[in-house]
């Protein structure tokens, strides 16, 4: 399970409020490992989940143009390749169901690169962005 610490905290109550969602729903994922849960439903959670992930990219980015970041395209970057390493774990799940072998990677990629994107490259532009002064 993810919790997210002080340190994860950006600043930005808009960026910091979906980042404790998207945690949330990361850990509905782990749970369910735990749980007799159809894999009907999983698939259901892991939609969401990347439905989530795309409006809060989204979101990040736009707030990143807005106050002419100078390092969007990298960050943009780094969610696409965040994204697409997701699709894999969709498809793993897909193919083989809530595994081992599933749960070490959500574990391994997903979370371990969540967890390092929030307290660097985020935090980084929590502090771009507060020393704008935006609204």
């Amino acid at each position: 399970m993810i919790t997210l610490s002080k340190d994860m905290e950006t600043g930005v109550d808009k960026i910091d409020a979906q980042h404790r969602e998207l945690v949330d729903r990361i850990n509905d994922i782990l749970s369910m490992g735990e749980r007799s849960i159809s894999k009907e439903e999983t698939e259901k959670t892991i939609d969401m989940l990347g439905t989530y992930i795309v409006k809060h990219f989204n979101d990040e980015e736009a707030l990143q143009k807005e106050t002419g970041y100078p390092k969007y395209d990298l960050h943009r970057e780094q969610h696409q390749i965040y994204f697409a390493e997701f699709e894999k774990l969709k498809n793993e799940f897909n193919e083989n169901g809530h595994s081992m072998e599933f749960t070490l990677h959500l574990n391994n990629s997903i979370i371990s690169w969540i967890v390092k994107h929030i307290k660097t490259v985020d935090s980084e532009f929590g502090k771009y962005y507060n020393s704008k002064k935006v609204l």
